[in-house]
């Protein structure tokens, strides 16, 4: 982890560009100007096929879980008027930030987790990619994202088969009365950061949305299942 204040500066020098890339620990795969190429641990930019399939012109765009700022500036290139991301990872909002500045892409980054994306505003796109499978709290993520989402959430997560009929313990989420009984379904599993986590049924994340949106269900992703739910 680094300092919130860790200073943010222009590269002027490609060389010394290429070596404050090559220095940095990179998760995501990110192909930069003049050919430069983060060396991601996973070929994240594989999604970007699937990103393309969607009409960012003019759109205003919160990137949840933007690690180094990949999709957030990507957003931004294929036309988006405002994109904001945000991380709980300060190293990983460092790089976003050096990022942006030095592509000259106007993104705006933010140390800020899932629970505060409605703190932020509605978007017409909300980009959430492998966030809420790693998160304790499944049911505040899902309607954190819904909060935010005034057009269109594209998703990446993962879901329950189901094998687990979380339902058959009576006391389970009866707190939340906006959830039925019908639609609890869901597997529990065991993260090796996160400990354990709550993978929910389609029908459960269609149900906490509710029925101004409707979900498709577009298959297996880079590590999750692809989900995209846009409001009627």
């Amino acid at each position: 982890m680094v300092s919130q204040d860790k200073e943010i500066f222009k590269i002027e020098n490609l060389e010394e560009y290429k070596k404050w890339i090559t220095e940095q620990n990179w998760y995501q795969t990110i192909h930069l100007k003049q050919g430069l190429v983060t060396t991601g641990k996973l070929n994240t930019d594989s999604r970007i096929p699937w990103f393309d399939k969607f009409n960012f012109t003019n759109k205003t765009v919160l990137d949840i879980g933007c690690n180094s700022g990949q999709y957030s500036l990507y957003a931004k290139k294929a036309g988006a008027r405002t994109v904001t991301g945000l991380d709980v990872n300060e190293n990983r909002i460092y790089q976003a930030k050096m990022l942006a500045l030095n592509e000259d892409i106007d993104v705006d980054f933010h140390l800020a987790g899932i629970d505060r994306a409605p703190e932020f505003g509605k978007f017409d796109i909300v980009i959430c990619i492998a966030v809420v499978t790693e998160v304790e709290n499944v049911l505040m993520a899902l309607r954190s994202i819904r909060d935010a989402t005034n057009k269109t959430a594209i998703l990446e997560m993962d879901l329950a088969r189901p094998l687990i009929y979380a339902s058959s313990n009576k006391e389970w989420w009866k707190k939340d009365q906006k959830l039925s009984r019908l639609g609890r379904v869901a597997e529990m599993h065991r993260h090796k950061h996160a400990g354990w986590v709550i993978h929910p049924s389609l029908e459960m994340v269609l149900e906490i949305f509710g029925d101004d949106f409707e979900l498709s269900f577009l298959g297996k992703g880079l590590r999750y299942n692809k989900i995209v739910l846009n409001r009627k």
